[in-house]
Formats: structure tokens, C-alpha cells, sequence
């Protein structure tokens, strides 16, 4: 099977559609193809403005949790 590029660039501002994180926006700092699929490396600033790199919290999650924010 031949790997698809990935849905999602790093710096791509996305939002979370997956239940378990709740409607909440944030940006791709990274991606791995692993299992057969794209995973990307979602980061939530709690306070966009701060450069406390503690304010964010980083996930890894499947491309199908994540839609691009228009």
C-alpha cells in the first residue's frame, strides 16, 4: 500500500472533532505515519499570547480527529 501525504502541514491551525477533547482549536507541530496512517502532533496554547512553553499541552492524534479551521 502506498502512504497518502499527509491531510495536515505543521503550523496548520486545526480544530479537534473527537469527543474526547472537546471542540478545541490548535495548531500541527508535527507528523508520523505509523499503523497505516497519519498521526499529527496537535498543540493547544491555553494562552495564545504567552511564551510559557507550560501553558500548552501537545497530543498526538489520528487525522481523522482533526479538521482544518477555515
Amino acid at each position: 500500500m502506498a502512504k497518502s501525504p499527509p491531510k495536515f502541514s505543521e503550523m496548520s491551525k486545526v480544530r479537534s472533532i473527537d469527543k474526547r477533547f472537546g471542540d478545541c482549536e490548535g495548531y500541527v507541530i508535527g507528523s508520523r505515519f505509523k499503523e497505516g496512517r497519519w498521526i499529527y502532533k496537535f498543540s493547544i496554547s491555553e494562552d495564545p499570547h504567552s511564551l510559557d512553553p507550560h501553558t500548552t499541552f501537545d497530543n498526538w492524534l489520528p487525522e481523522e480527529c482533526l479538521e482544518l479551521v477555515k
